[in-house]
């Protein structure tokens, strides 16, 4: 819509050139690409843009704080929960909030979900204290598999085990 704003608008004002419509409309596009490139190489920047999963339901607990960082009212948890065939609070374990607006749950009894603990050869904190692990047990943990820390692509943590998805044969990040 913006970038339609920004050429659309200046098409009907004749005292705008051309050139000028054309270096806004390319400075506009080069910002969006450099954001989406930023997005790709740290997370940090990835979170702000896309946003991040908000567990709202640790164990089996409500984590009441994080319903305003999510945005989500008690009345709309209840209401996704129930949609997805869910009657109960009490049958459910985990529950995230993702960054879509959907709801990723984990019933009392089942396996654990796998969390993304290296994204990009980066370390995720958040997800690090989510899975009870802290970055000297990890970087142990990654030394043992033989990679380096920049060279993985995509770490997840799932039952009390690191597994590791590298990079592409001479792909860097």
């Amino acid at each position: 819509i913006v970038l339609g704003a920004i050429i659309g608008g200046p098409l009907y004002n004749p005292s705008i050139s051309f050139l000028l419509q054309a270096a806004v409309a390319s400075a506009w596009a080069g910002m969006l690409l450099l954001v989406r490139y930023l997005s790709f190489k740290r997370w940090s920047i990835k979170n702000v843009v896309d946003g991040k999963s908000i567990q709202l339901m640790k164990e089996g607990r409500i984590v009441t704080e994080n319903f305003g960082k999510a945005r989500i009212s008690v009345r709309d948890f209840i209401m996704l929960l129930h949609q997805r065939g869910y009657p109960a609070l009490n049958e459910l374990s985990n529950v995230w909030f993702e960054y879509n607006g959907q709801m990723t749950v984990v019933k009392k009894g089942e396996r654990a979900m796998a969390i993304m603990v290296i994204e990009n050869g980066q370390l995720d904190a958040e997800n690090m204290e989510v899975v009870n692990i802290t970055e000297e047990e990890l970087l142990k943990e990654v030394d043992k598999s033989g990679y380096k820390l920049e060279d993985i692509f995509i770490g997840e943590w799932h039952d009390n085990k690191l597994w590791i998805y590298p990079l592409a044969q001479g792909e860097k990040q």
